[in-house]
């Protein structure tokens, strides 16, 4: 009859190896992408380009720091810098003409 390990014994049977994959994740790579895309297609709208813009960046860079997908990560977020400083320019604009009194 085979002795079953105590509660107070390590469990000295091979597991398995775990799966390992060996392709990076791209999540937030293909995240910061999709924003940054929208952001630089909406880079002209005051407030909607800067603020998606700032994300686009943030996730690129975030991206990066995480180890994902080196050229999506850089072209979300160079698309994402150039939408917030558009959308930066176009929100600036809009608020000295509205604060300028001709609205």
């Amino acid at each position: 009859m085979s002795q079953l390990p105590s509660r107070s014994e390590p469990d000295r049977r091979a597991s398995p190896p775990l799966p390992t994959n060996s392709q990076p994740k791209k999540g937030l790579a293909v995240a910061a992408l999709v924003v940054g895309i929208v952001a630089f297609l909406t880079g002209l709208v005051p407030w909607a380009g800067l603020l998606l813009g700032l994300t686009a960046f943030g996730l690129g860079i975030y991206a990066l720091t995480r180890g994902q997908s080196k050229v999506m990560a850089l072209v979300g977020g160079s698309l994402g810098s150039i939408a917030a400083i558009t959308g930066l320019i176009s929100t600036s604009a809009l608020m000295m003409w509205l604060l300028s009194g001709n609205a």
